[in-house]
């Protein structure tokens, strides 16, 4: 499997990335299917991706996504390894009214300290964007 990883320790979170991926269903296809793409991104607990255009869902993950409801691309899509997804809670999503301005924010919290680390994945279009 694409998604193996070392042991999750559930207090404590092993990497994040951060990635405009300019539409999950991109022009070569489905970048869920891209084994380039999976073997980039596997290696980490906490996946923030902008731009998706739809949702976005990755076995072994859960999905906190806030897609445009207006225009074209957008989108943003955050994933947290399922070990770690009991000590993450969504704090907010969605700050304009028609999701033009793309927001997730996650909490997680370090079960062994208590100490919360705050996830912020955003994708606020360009000012001269035709896709507000």
């Amino acid at each position: 499997s694409l998604f193996l990883h070392p042991p999750c320790h559930m207090e404590s979170v092993h990497g994040v990335i951060s990635w405009n991926i300019n539409h999950i269903n991109g022009i070569l296809g489905n970048k869920t299917n891209d084994k380039d793409f999976l073997d980039t991104i596997s290696s980490h607990d906490v996946i923030c991706l902008q731009e998706t255009g739809n949702e976005v869902y990755l076995p072994g993950f859960k999905s906190f996504s806030n897609t445009r409801k207006s225009g074209r691309g957008g989108g943003v899509t955050t994933l947290v390894r399922n070990c770690i997804s009991s000590s993450c809670s969504r704090i907010t999503h969605q700050l304009t009214e028609d999701c033009t301005l793309n927001v997730i924010i996650i909490k997680i919290t370090d079960t062994s300290t208590g100490i919360n680390t705050f996830d912020v994945n955003d994708y606020i279009p360009p000012a001269n964007s035709h896709q507000k």
